[in-house]
Parts: C-alpha cells; structure tokens; sequence
C-alpha cells in the first residue's frame, strides 16, 4: 500500500476572510517563469526593478504621483512576495 504524503493546507486571514494556499499553483507559476527566465530570488528582484523602470520611463503625463507610488509599491510587494515565496532546502555556501 503506497501512502502519499499530502502537503499540509495553510490558510491565511485578511480582512476576516480565510485563504488557502495552493502550494501546486506555486509551483505551477514557477515552472511557468522558468520558462522565459531563471526562475530563482535574483532574477525576480531584477524582473521586478525593469518592470518599476518601464513603469517610470513610460508613464503617461497624465498619470498622477499616487496613482504611480500605489502601482510601484504594489510592484515591491509582488517583488517581495517572490523573492521570499522559495527558498533554497538545502543551505547554501553563501550563508
């Protein structure tokens, strides 16, 4: 009898509502990255810093500040979010 290990569900709330994190969806989104870019926690931080470029450079005139802050803290978030979504199991040299 083979018995698989079922990855524990962890929830989160916010704002009263509970969330369940999909630990499949994570990794599905990470196989997807790899595709176009090394998906690993560098690669994110530089993704995310073109992007907050891009943002910047090309803004429409009519763009207001908070509008644009709102959009480049949400990116940092995201860029946080990714950074800190995997880390490495076994420990690395450089720690």
């Amino acid at each position: 009898m083979v018995i698989e290990n079922q990855p524990e569900v962890q929830t989160i709330t916010l704002n009263g509502v509970s969330y369940a994190l999909n630990i499949r969806e994570i990794e599905t989104f990470m196989q997807q990255c790899d595709l176009f870019m090394d998906a690993n926690q560098n690669d994110f931080d530089t993704m995310t810093q073109v992007i907050a470029d891009q943002l910047i450079d090309n803004a429409n005139a009519n763009t207001s500040v908070p509008e644009l802050r709102a959009q480049l803290k949400f990116l940092r978030e995201v860029s946080f979010l990714l950074r800190c979504m995997m880390t490495p199991a076994t420990p690395s040299s450089n720690y």
